[in-house]
């Protein structure tokens, strides 16, 4: 993934990409996740045509 999408993803605050795991992960329990923050970084890749799938508390693996 593009350097510049990691560091639009690392802003969030309930969020981080984890460049060794290729995913990005939720900080928070699921209970106190921001919802926006997700469905903004869902967003990101999806216009960066980044394919990914959503795991178990709103973690996020990007698929090769």
């Amino acid at each position: 993934m593009k350097k510049n999408i990691e560091d639009e993803i690392n802003r969030f605050e309930s969020f981080r990409f984890d460049a060794s795991l290729n995913r990005v992960i939720n900080l928070k329990k699921s209970v106190e996740t921001d919802i926006d923050e997700f469905l903004a970084i869902q967003y990101i890749l999806d216009t960066n045509r980044i394919t990914h799938k959503f795991e178990k508390n709103f973690n996020i693996t990007i698929l090769k």
